[in-house]
């Protein structure tokens, strides 16, 4: 379903009742019609002209946001400079996500093949696992991309979900495009190799200090109101994950007994959710040691400083 913010700039929303394993895109109009995001699903994509799309953009390589590109190599393609080689190498993909701490932190555990099994769906075009996309070029923090018919974007860099993860804003309309900084009440998920606590911090922050008047993100519907107040609800469960580890390590604790206590996930819903508990307490005892919180005090061991 196409739900228009502004002249000639909708989100296209999933056919489906739950967004993951999809994404919200968005949609353009201009001169050259334009596509953020793949993940919406065909059914979804058959409501526009696919083949009149010509330029295409990623907020991130994360699959609930690419599975559906190959129904776009027609267009000219663009992803974040800093996750460029993910796009064209499976090695550089499966080491953006992070599974090369696997073997570390899932000691005689099988990487599950795929690690994505919940895309196997008839909507969704691709079979699980890496595919390769071509890419026509990356995309730079401030870079403004000129789509015709008055509608400018500016690519903004919004690191923390992932290290190339960004967000697209239309000034004139007042429209921000959040990608995965999506205000959910789950709050953020940082379980990739590359995410990082701090920088998801301060990625909100730059939102707030830009204050659009439409906030789109991937997995919640277009917000009008309360903008702020959203987003700093929803960084706020970010940050008392970290107040619990911080106050976990008045006791000397490892990584694998800090991911025990369960900081974000008390459901079984994904294959890969004990992983991204490892992950979570990784990122957050990394950031605690970064504002010089908490020290190693032995190999692999962490207590407050």
């Amino acid at each position: 379903m196409l739900i228009p913010l502004a002249r000639g700039i909708s989100v296209l929303m999933p056919n489906a009742p739950k967004f993951y394993p999809y994404c919200i895109c968005m949609y353009i109009a201009g001169e050259q019609r334009a596509v953020i995001d793949f993940g919406a699903g065909q059914k979804a994509f058959n409501e526009i002209d696919i083949k009149s799309i010509e330029l295409g953009f990623f907020t991130h390589n994360h699959p609930d946001h690419t599975h559906s590109a190959v129904l776009f190599k027609h267009s000219s393609l663009y992803a974040a400079k800093e996750e460029e080689q993910s796009y064209q190498s499976e090695k550089d993909y499966l080491d953006l996500r992070g599974f090369e701490y696997w073997n570390l932190y899932m000691p005689g555990k099988a990487l599950p093949e795929p690690p994505d099994a919940t895309l196997q769906n008839p909507d969704i075009p691709v079979e699980p696992g890496f595919v390769k996309i071509d890419l026509a070029g990356t995309i730079t923090d401030g870079q403004q991309i000129e789509l015709g018919r008055g509608i400018r974007m500016t690519a903004i860099h919004l690191p923390g979900h992932s290290i190339g993860h960004y967000g697209f804003y239309f000034e004139k309309e007042g429209i921000l495009f959040g990608g995965d900084i999506d205000t959910t009440r789950a709050g953020p998920w940082y379980g990739d190799g590359c995410s990082n606590v701090g920088q998801f911090i301060n990625s909100v922050e730059r939102i707030k200090e830009i204050n659009p008047g439409t906030y789109a993100s991937s997995h919640r519907r277009p917000l009008t109101e309360n903008i702020i107040p959203s987003l700093e609800a929803y960084i706020q469960v970010l940050l008392d994950r970290e107040n619990r580890v911080y106050d976990l390590l008045k006791q000397p604790h490892s990584i694998e007994e800090l991911a025990s206590y369960h900081l974000a996930f008390n459901y079984n819903m994904f294959s890969m959710e004990d992983f991204w508990e490892m992950m979570y307490a990784y990122h957050h005892v990394q950031h605690l040691m970064e504002i010089g919180a908490v020290v190693e005090v032995a190999p692999g061991i962490f207590q407050q400083a």
